[in-house]
């Protein structure tokens, strides 16, 4: 009956955090924590720590990289490279969405884009919705690809203890998640009838009275140099965390972890940005990233504390019950990633709440890696904010909801690209850990 209630508690929590959104569901995740600990004892979990330091150097890096203007450097690009090559728009921007989560770490990169991707598809008469949809698949599943993502700090930050390389995870994580967004795409680019026949455009077409704005953001020419500091500091990362031949070695012959390389790497290039890109440091912190990242700290501190606190709890009973069965079929791993990851709205709130689990109930190695393409979930209700975003900016109307709340474009690209690489990656995983 105890158990019962807890379990209320839980997910009463998260119900209410999702109401609030944003912030609030750190904050319901708090609230959670204390009720379950002063109010009923429970014995409360290690923060994430180690997660929550990454995140919070490659958000101070990747925030000081929008305040000069390296964000709108790299939409201008890609918007041109589009526009040279309309015909495979449908999958050029998931490629591209996929590329720029990858680099910065974060699926919010794809705000920036959206707009020039419905432009451009409404131009040469293709339906919005189509790389629209291909685009948010993709820098979603990213997540489980980029190697400075919240998601992967903390996937980093357990396996690399237990014998598991930084070599050996991207080599898993990051094709599998480069086919899902090509699957994603190609599903979503044969989504919907075509743009002169949607009855919503057509509707639109008679009432448009709207003026197009032909204005032009004005680059920066320094913003390129903030992009090209932010890529060595990632490439650096990279190179270190693959190669521990070339990591510091200290005296008591231990050497530099990866999670102190990325915070070192992201705040040194953070602080050179400044002088180079003539930034005033007030300027990083009113940035979209900065917002949005520092947000997730607090959700991944209230959130995955209190669940984690619960599942600690419990564990003997847990390994119990679903113990061998996810030893005998550890491809259900990626059914709980996805399920959690729907439910709680984040890849990096996720991974440190389920991948430990996992590991204590003896899930192997191999497995876990096939599986965490699957900590995407975040398509699945189209009120995640790209999706809303997406929607917002197609001017045609063909990115819409359904009558029903899964009736919507995400959904089939999403589930299919999920699907597909995962089974790629219980392929790939086995023959390289």
């Amino acid at each position: 009956m105890l158990v019962a209630i807890e379990l209320i508690v839980v997910l009463g929590c998260i119900y209410w955090g999702l109401k609030m959104g944003g912030l609030g569901v750190g904050l319901a995740g708090g609230l959670g924590l204390a009720i379950l600990t002063l109010g009923f004892g429970l014995e409360p979990s290690a923060p994430a720590v180690n997660v929550i330091l990454i995140i919070m150097a490659v958000v101070t890096a990747a925030s000081t990289m929008q305040a000069a203007g390296g964000m709108d450097w790299l939409v201008h690009h890609a918007g041109n490279l589009m526009r040279r090559n309309p015909r495979y728009i449908c999958f050029l921007a998931p490629m591209i969405t996929w590329l720029m989560t990858i680099m910065a770490g974060t699926g919010y990169t794809v705000f920036s884009t959206l707009p020039v991707i419905s432009e451009v598809a409404k131009e040469i008469g293709v339906r919005p919705s189509r790389p629209l949809a291909g685009a948010v698949v993709a820098s979603q599943v990213a997540i489980s690809g980029s190697p400075i993502s919240a998601a992967m700090a903390a996937m980093i930050s357990i396996m690399e203890p237990i014998g598991v390389s930084f070599l050996e995870i991207m080599a898993v994580c990051l094709p599998t998640s480069f086919i899902a967004a090509m699957v994603a795409a190609f599903i979503a680019s044969r989504q919907g009838c075509e743009l002169k026949d949607d009855p919503v455009y057509l509707e639109r077409l008679q009432h448009e009275h709207q003026q197009k704005d032909d204005q032009k953001i004005e680059l920066d020419p320094k913003a390129k140099y903030s992009v090209m500091l932010f890529l060595l500091a990632t490439t650096a990362i990279v190179v270190y965390a693959a190669f521990p031949v070339l990591r510091p070695q200290f005296a008591d012959g231990g050497m530099m972890s990866t999670r102190d390389i990325i915070i070192v790497s992201m705040f040194a290039v953070a602080c050179l940005m400044v002088p180079i890109c003539n930034i005033h440091p007030d300027k990083i912190v009113r940035t979209t990233t900065f917002r949005s990242g520092m947000s997730s700290v607090a959700v991944i501190l209230g959130i995955v504390t209190m669940g984690s606190t619960m599942v600690n709890a419990y564990l003997p009973e847990i390994e119990e019950f679903a113990g061998s069965l996810l030893q005998s079929y550890p491809m259900l791993l990626a059914l709980v990633l996805f399920g959690t990851c729907t439910l709680l709205l984040s890849q990096g709130a996720t991974t440190p709440l389920i991948i430990p689990l996992a590991l204590s109930l003896q899930v192997p190695h191999w497995a876990i890696l096939a599986s965490f393409v699957a900590v995407t979930g975040v398509f699945v209700l189209p009120t995640y904010p790209t999706s809303l975003a997406a929607i917002e900016f197609d001017s045609t109307g063909s990115t819409r909801m359904g009558k029903n709340i899964f009736d919507h474009p995400f959904l089939l690209p999403g589930l299919a690209g999920v699907a597909i690489s995962t089974l790629c990656g219980f392929l790939i995983a086995p023959l390289i850990v």
